[in-house]
């Protein structure tokens, strides 16, 4: 018979590395040990016949699960050490582990109790829980995701219940570095072990899941939820049912949201909003009514929202029919329409330039007492600048503000844009002191928009007072700013501001254009100053990705081309002397 410390050898049910078998004789006929029904990554046991002996060894894991042990009358039964390489699903971590327990678990535990069998227990069962947790809590904490799902494995293997806490955590843990079947996996053993997951991890896992085109396995997380009592959000649903959409399972995607209202869960506004928008991209206003009334029988009454995602819809398809039929059901249904559902009919309507319908709709509004907001006159505003109604636009504009409708940042940049883009310089500028006279503050691209059209205008002093204003409203100039200013000073014929100017950008670290470093050379070039030209063009080389050979001969031909033969021929001269490009090189020296 063996003695009992060969049986303590297998350390908390880890393999001993020792290469003597275990040898049981026959005496020992109530000898069970009882396998747990989770196993993540170690396969069942099975047994093989060895001349009078049995054997019991780790099988391939194709084939069915047996007992550990099997009682015998005659002879005896061998349990052989398996090969290790053949047994670890998680190698060296496996070992690491199996050294860790096998150092924590080194003093036997106290004889505490018999099994039903009449066998002794060797190591108190507390005593190896507490080397688990231990060594689980340890690897969540360094971070050891593999480690620590090897140890969930042989906790299962031992009957011990991993700590929810750290489940969770390692849940989370494999997710985010994408390893969602074994987070699958771990989800699969706390549910199974009585714990109960967060609505979060369930939920992060199920989005990885989706995307990676698992539904099933997905859907398997939600059936985990509703077994350990974890209740689902919206959130879930919702990766859900764009999951089904993206894999074009429309009708799958209806009646699964139908099911979960059947079995009680919430009838979130917002998956049944979801759903019926996707349907009406998908399969059209028509079937997305009738989803409608689907979800109204089952309990979910749709609101304004629900309604609203149909009309954009609608819009966005060029059916405006459909959406005016969808207004129109949305008034029956004792709702009254909001701003956004007017911001939505009123961009499709001035889209199609369907002037006299939009005049109706603001009847309708007014009769509704929904005033228009800001997005409504932004609206008006971004259409008629987009069609060249530019007097339609600032009639709005002045509207707005005798509303007492403040305008914004959006407001500001469609007209000036669209007013400085057709050469109305002097208009926007009466716009821009107009706005800010009236309390509201201009913003940086308002200021680079205004200081570009002046610039372009030559109009260089006017876009330097523009500058010194901005400034002392506390706006910083940026890289467009000062490009736009560099322009403006070559086109007055300043080269030296310019060439001030762009020192100062290099020194504020901003990345300057290439076509800003050629306006500057050229401006240098008429003033003769052909040495300071070829240092900007070292200076830009340095800066510049371009090949040095080919941009320069474009600088000196535009050069001769503008009508300054002269200073290209010595820009030409300059730059073969500092060898910046070679003799062959081809150049046109004449205008």
């Amino acid at each position: 018979m063996a003695h009992l410390g060969d049986v303590s050898c297998h350390r908390c049910g880890l393999w001993s590395n020792g290469s003597v078998p275990v040898i049981i004789n026959s005496s020992m006929r109530c000898l069970r040990v009882r396998a747990h029904a989770v196993y993540l990554d170690y396969p069942a046991r099975t047994e093989e016949k060895n001349g009078g002996n049995l054997v019991v060894m780790r099988p391939d894991r194709r084939r069915p699960k047996e007992n550990f042990f099997r009682e015998k009358n005659e002879n005896s039964i061998v349990v052989v050490q398996p090969d290790r390489r053949l047994r670890d699903d998680f190698g060296r971590e496996a070992a690491d582990f199996e050294k860790d327990v096998s150092l924590s678990c080194a003093k036997p535990g106290k004889r505490v109790e018999k099994n039903l069998d009449g066998v002794d227990a060797i190591y108190s069962s507390k005593h190896r829980g507490k080397c688990y947790g231990d060594n689980l809590r340890r690897y969540c904490n360094s971070g050891k995701l593999i480690q620590a799902c090897c140890v969930i494995d042989e906790m299962v293997l031992h009957g011990e219940i991993p700590d929810p806490k750290c489940c969770i955590r390692i849940i989370r843990g494999l997710v985010k570095t994408g390893k969602a079947n074994k987070a699958r996996h771990v989800l699969e053993v706390m549910v199974l072990s009585g714990g109960v997951p967060d609505t979060i991890s369930c939920n992060m896992l199920i989005a990885q899941l989706c995307r990676g085109g698992q539904l099933s396995s997905a859907m398997q997380v939600l059936e985990d939820m509703r077994f350990s009592g974890c209740s689902p959000s919206g959130i879930t649903f919702n990766t859900l049912i764009r999951c089904m959409f993206n894999q074009r399972m429309y009708g799958r995607a209806i009646s699964f949201w139908k099911e979960q209202l059947r079995l009680g869960w919430p009838p979130y506004v917002m998956t049944s909003t979801l759903l019926v928008d996707l349907v009406c991209k998908k399969c059209g206003p028509q079937k997305a009514m009738e989803v409608l009334d689907e979800l109204s029988f089952e309990g979910c009454q749709p609101d304004v929202v629900t309604y609203n995602a149909l009309i954009s819809a609608s819009c966005k398809a060029g059916r405006l029919n459909d959406a005016k039929v969808i207004l129109t059901r949305l008034t029956a249904e004792g709702l009254e329409p909001n701003g956004t559902t007017y911001c939505i009919l009123l961009h499709a309507l001035c889209n199609k330039r369907k002037w006299d319908e939009v005049c109706d709709l603001l009847e309708d509004m007014n009769q509704a007492n929904c005033d228009p907001d800001v997005t409504t006159y932004n609206i008006f505003i971004n259409y008629f600048c987009k069609y060249g109604h530019l007097d339609q636009a600032i009639d709005v504009l002045e509207k707005m503000v005798t509303n007492n409708c403040s305008p914004d940042i959006v407001t500001c940049n469609t007209l000036l844009n669209a007013i400085s883009k057709k050469g109305m310089v002097e208009e926007a500028l009466g716009i821009a002191h107009y706005i800010r006279e009236n309390g509201y503050k201009l913003v940086l691209i308002t200021y680079n928009t205004l200081i570009d059209a002046l610039a372009k205008k030559a109009e260089i002093k006017k876009a330097m007072v523009l500058f010194d204003e901005m400034v002392s409203d506390g706006i910083s100039p940026d890289d467009i700013t000062y490009g736009s200013l560099v322009m403006g000073f070559c086109k007055k014929n300043m080269a030296d501001e310019a060439l001030d100017l762009l020192n100062q950008m290099l020194t504020l670290g901003f990345q300057v254009k290439t076509t800003t470093f050629v306006m500057v050379i050229q401006a240098l070039c008429r003033d003769g100053k052909v040495e300071a030209a070829a240092e900007i063009i070292k200076v830009m080389l340095s800066k510049n990705s371009i090949p040095g050979s080919s941009l320069c001969s474009s600088i000196v031909t535009k050069v001769a081309k503008s009508g300054w033969t002269k200073e290209a021929q010595m820009l030409h001269q300059k730059l073969l002397e500092c060898k910046i490009i070679k003799e062959d090189t081809q150049i046109i020296l004449s205008s």
